[in-house]
C-alpha cells in the first residue's frame, strides 16, 4: 500500500493503461503474425500443387493429343454438312446407292428427322426407315457393303418376311450420325 500511495493515482492508472496497451499491441501483433503464417502456408500448398501440375503437364498434353486424334477418327465416320436437311439427303442417297448396288429393290428410304425446333446442335443423329425387297444373298451383300463403308450407321431394327418365291420383304431402321460444319470431303 505504501508503494501505491507513494505514486499518484493518476500515474498508476496511466501505467496500467500503458501495460494493457502494450499487451493488446502484442496480442494484435501475434494475431497478425499468425495470419501471415497461415497465408504463407496456403501459398506454399498452392505452390506445391502448381509444381505437381507442372510435372503432370507432359502427361496431360499427351492425353489431350490422344483425345484430339480419337475425336478426328470418330468424326471421320460421321456425315458432315452445312445443315441437317443436306445431311439427311446425303444419307438417303448413299443408302439408295448401296441398296441398288446390292441387287435389292428399294421400295422407300425415308429419313425421320427430329423437328426443326431451332435447336442448332453441332452433332446429331437421323433415323432412316428403309423398305426393300430381294433375296437373302442380296441382303447379305447390302449388309457387307454397309459395314465396309466409312460412314457409320447403326442398325436398330431388321425385319425379314417372305414375299414371293425366293424374294423377301426387308424392313430396316438405321440411325446415321452427323456433324454440322464445313464439308471436308468425306461426307456429302
Amino acid at each position: 500500500m505504501e508503494f501505491i500511495h507513494r505514486f499518484d493515482r493518476r500515474y498508476l492508472l496511466m501505467g496500467v493503461a500503458v501495460v494493457l496497451l502494450v499487451a493488446n499491441l502484442g496480442r494484435w501483433g501475434l494475431g497478425y503474425f499468425e495470419s501471415r503464417q497461415e497465408e504463407l502456408a496456403d501459398r506454399m500448398a498452392m505452390l506445391a500443387q502448381y509444381r505437381e501440375a507442372v510435372q503432370r503437364l507432359p502427361e496431360m498434353e499427351d492425353r489431350v493429343a490422344l483425345l484430339a486424334r480419337q475425336q478426328q477418327e470418330l468424326e471421320s465416320f460421321l456425315f458432315q454438312g452445312e445443315n441437317e436437311e443436306k445431311i439427311a439427303s446425303a444419307m438417303q442417297i448413299m443408302l439408295q446407292s448401296e441398296v441398288s448396288n446390292a441387287g435389292l429393290e428399294p421400295e422407300f428410304i425415308q429419313p425421320m428427322r427430329a423437328g426443326e425446333g431451332g435447336d442448332r446442335k453441332e452433332h446429331g443423329e437421323i433415323a432412316i426407315k428403309i423398305r426393300m425387297s430381294g433375296s437373302l444373298n442380296d441382303l447379305g451383300r447390302f449388309l457387307h457393303s454397309r459395314y465396309g463403308s466409312k460412314q457409320f450407321f447403326r442398325i436398330e431394327s431388321l425385319t425379314v418376311k417372305p414375299f414371293r418365291a425366293g424374294d423377301l420383304t426387308i424392313s430396316l431402321d438405321v440411325r446415321g450420325y452427323y456433324k454440322i460444319g464445313k464439308e471436308v470431303g468425306n461426307a456429302i
